[in-house]
């Protein structure tokens, strides 16, 4: 087995899973990465002038996410507890308000909502892909759903709060099942979402990946683009944007969707795979974090439909600050990376606090990201489907955006890539 050498393309979870598994079994692992660091849209870092490093992408696992957890424990890291929401407040007609998400007028239809959309959400995690008047559940866009909802505006801003959480794409063109699955987490209840978020890693998800590719014992080779893979009957070769090319019997291509678009495979790979890779995922949510003073952790403020539109106080400072958590779209005009603007938003959600600082690492134009989690766009939920990303003789695909479970996840992306890896060893033993 030794002789078998298999790369790894990407070193984020995925790729750090399969190239675990892979060493494990005696194969000789090479990871090439294009970044300057392991972990793929896993990213800490400190926040200015602070030491503690801050989840900058993906960040929260469910108690249910057992293989994240189990490798938590192998690699000698730890798991921090999510604070529980004490505080629900809502921005609605220009104010904040403590009393509810919509007036008192608007109350019936706001639970006539909530009740459609939770039996909607139970119906499609059972696998039933339309209601009991026939209306679609999937191929339909999340503003097209909302419209047939007839919610109240204020009711339609709460599920848009929710929605840059779960679906983090154009609402008008990403599929409201993105959202629909999500709430499926509670019962049916977007409020359910926040539940499920139970710890992140410390110090961070990217060490988790570093820990487990040192561990394998592979070989990774960081700022390392990929440009090229050829294939024939008995052996693969990998070429590097500077011009290198390795050989391989094997190789698992740990990459997000959008990310596939900057490599040329030979022969091309099959229609399916490429009209998936062309037109990707529509993943264009931010996450900002910002350091403020006079909110009390366990603040949860949703929006108004623009903007941040999902704050959270996430974690106590020592100088007596709290880091705040914000959510919203890549969309109209919306500058998460701009202090002024995030303070102008911050302001608005919490208007007797202070905003002291702000930070964002802008994901969708990251060269070795082209966006967020995965958002499938409506009417092509089957682009990126499990079953559409098979093996191709001697090339795998592994990453959470395809996973044949707990897909967007980073639970997902391990799985896949261990799947990948099964894969693999089928082939190569």
């Amino acid at each position: 087995m030794a002789e078998r050498h298999v790369i790894v393309v990407g070193a984020g979870l995925a790729g750090a899973a399969a190239a675990r598994l892979l060493a494990g079994a005696g194969c000789r692992v090479t990871v090439l990465e294009a970044r300057d660091r392991t972990g793929g849209r896993a990213f800490a870092r400190p926040f200015p002038q602070d030491t503690e490093l801050l989840e900058y992408g993906g960040s929260w696992i469910t108690p249910w996410h057992g293989r994240i957890r189990a490798l938590v424990a192998e690699c000698g890291l730890s798991l921090r507890p999510r604070p529980p929401v004490t505080t629900r407040l809502w921005l609605r007609d220009g104010a904040i308000s403590s009393d509810g998400p919509v007036a008192p007028q608007d109350r019936a239809r706001h639970e006539r909502a909530l009740a459609r959309v939770a039996a909607d959400a139970i119906l499609l995690k059972t696998g039933i892909t339309v209601d009991e008047k026939e209306r679609p559940l999937t191929g339909i866009s999340f503003a097209a759903y909302l419209d047939r909802l007839a919610a109240p505006l204020a009711t339609r801003n709460l599920f848009s709060a929710w929605w840059t959480v779960s679906g983090n794409g154009d609402p008008s063109l990403v599929a409201a099942s993105e959202f629909l699955g999500s709430c499926a987490y509670g019962e049916g209840l977007a409020e359910g979402m926040i539940d499920v978020w139970a710890d992140t890693v410390v110090p961070g998800m990217a060490a988790l990946a570093e820990r487990m590719i040192a561990q394998s014992g592979a070989t990774l080779r960081v700022e390392t683009p990929v440009a090229a893979i050829a294939r024939d009957i008995s052996s693969l070769h990998v070429t590097t944007a500077g011009g290198v090319t390795l050989e391989a019997q094997a190789c698992v291509v740990a990459l997000g969707v959008n990310q596939l678009r900057g490599i040329a495979f030979t022969p091309a790979l099959p229609l399916a795979k490429q009209v998936a890779v062309a037109e990707g995922h529509g993943g264009r949510a931010f996450k900002v974090w910002a350091k403020m003073r006079g909110v009390a952790v366990g603040t949860l403020v949703t929006g108004d439909g623009s903007g941040i539109e999902f704050a959270f106080a996430e974690r106590a400072v020592p100088d007596g600050t709290t880091m705040i958590i914000g959510f919203g779209l890549e969309l109209n005009g919306a500058s998460p990376r701009n202090p002024d603007w995030v303070k102008r938003e911050l302001s608005r959600l919490f208007p007797n606090a202070e905003v002291i600082a702000s930070d964002c690492h802008d994901w969708v134009n990251d060269p070795f990201a082209h966006g967020t989690w995965v958002a499938a766009y409506a009417g092509h939920e089957t682009h990126l489907a499990f079953d559409n990303w098979q093996a191709e003789q001697h090339i795998s695909f592994a990453s959470s955006d395809i996973a044949r479970d707990q897909a967007g996840w980073f639970e997902g992306a391990v799985i896949s890539g261990e799947d990948a890896a099964g894969e693999v060893l089928a082939r190569v033993l």
